[in-house]
């Protein structure tokens, strides 16, 4: 009997089981129907394309932030590995001095660069800080600066860090066609501008200021303790501009010099991003999607979008941007790459397939 009794336990719990199953099973088909209904209504009433197109945005959304935080993810973990396999001179007071914007109630800052949306993203900065003068001058910034150094770089390290980087190459172009006016004559009437661009890359090719009798072209060699042959006028060697390869040849020799003008400095000595291991890695070639996803994950207020410049896409531009380099000597073009090869290394850049070809 004790036998029998036992067994028919087992028999009774195994049919209270398959029934639960059953009904568990029933439960799931009925609330399947319940939910699909609405959906087969609206379809089949002629509501569904509006509430398709929001229930696929909302996908689309979602998916794109997926693939997006993936993205930085990536970017991330490319820059710690190959921090660890290179040695990256970098200049940690110069990026928390004179790099370095804090967004003081977001727990964010960012690394900002000449020629990589240093403007815009100032912009931002007053509009995440609420004020209206230059970011640097913050006196919450120089009430910061005023503590003990490393609780400066503690405090900076424990917020998120944003960076925004775009090929170390085109921004060269960039320079160029900013600061040197793409190859065109200088204004003799700016002094400040001559001083800093033209006059160094002139000497740094053996070339002499046109106007050599200048006061202040006299009183520039004087303060760099140089002296240079005068020339006939008409001597093609008189200058009021550097073509694209003399400007090259001048930043490869401010490297050499230690001369280094912060519009081409390396990212490394700019923003130290092995020090610092930047958590947000925006690139120029997705900078719409990245800042988007950053500004939203944050809470941030400024638009990504408002302060941005009007652009042509950016694949057709660093296109035509390297044609630039298709006239430069090969070794020259050498001494450039070595220059930043650890910032393409760190932020994932690469060649074109023609670089290393002459004219």
């Amino acid at each position: 009997m004790g036998h029998y009794t036992v067994s028919k336990s087992k028999c009774v719990h195994r049919q209270e089981t398959v029934f639960v199953m059953m009904w568990n099973s029933k439960v799931l088909f009925v609330i399947m129907c319940v939910g699909l209904f609405p959906l087969a209504f609206l379809y089949r009433y002629g509501y569904s394309e509006t509430n398709l197109q929001v229930y696929e945005s909302f996908e689309r959304q979602r998916m794109g932030q997926d693939d997006i935080e993936v993205r930085f993810q990536r970017r991330r973990e490319r820059l710690l590995k190959t921090c660890q396999t290179i040695d990256n001179k970098e200049d940690i007071s110069c990026s928390l001095r004179e790099r370095i914007l804090y967004f003081w109630k977001y727990n964010a800052s960012v690394c900002t660069m000449g020629k990589v949306g240093s403007g815009n993203w100032r912009s931002h900065a007053q509009r995440a800080n609420e004020i209206t003068g230059h970011p640097m001058y913050d006196g919450r910034r120089r009430k910061l600066f005023r503590k003990p150094w490393q609780q400066v770089i503690d405090y900076s390290k424990s917020l998120s860090r944003w960076i925004t980087v775009r090929h170390p190459l085109t921004r060269l172009v960039s320079c160029y066609q900013d600061k040197f006016r793409n190859g065109s004559d200088f204004p003799e009437r700016k002094a400040n501008v001559l001083k800093e661009f033209l006059w160094p890359a002139l000497l740094s090719n053996d070339l002499v200021f046109k106007d050599q009798e200048s006061d202040i072209w006299q009183a520039f060699l004087h303060k760099r303790k140089t002296s240079v042959e005068k020339l006939d006028p008409e001597d093609e060697r008189a200058r009021l501009s550097v073509t694209f390869t003399e400007f090259l040849n001048h930043v490869a020799n401010t490297f050499e010099d230690g001369r280094i003008d912060r519009h081409w400095k390396t990212y490394g000595l700019l923003c130290s991003p092995c020090f610092f291991e930047y958590e947000y890695i925006a690139r120029t070639d997705t900078q719409d999607q990245d800042l988007e996803y950053m500004f939203s994950k944050f809470g941030f207020p400024s638009d990504p979008y408002k302060a941005a410049k009007v652009k042509e896409d950016v694949r057709t531009k660093m296109k035509r941007d390297f044609r630039y380099y298709d006239p430069v000597p090969l070794e020259l073009k050498l001494k450039i790459y070595n220059i930043y090869k650890a910032d393409m290394e760190m932020f994932g850049y690469d060649l074109p397939e023609d670089f290393w070809k002459t004219q």
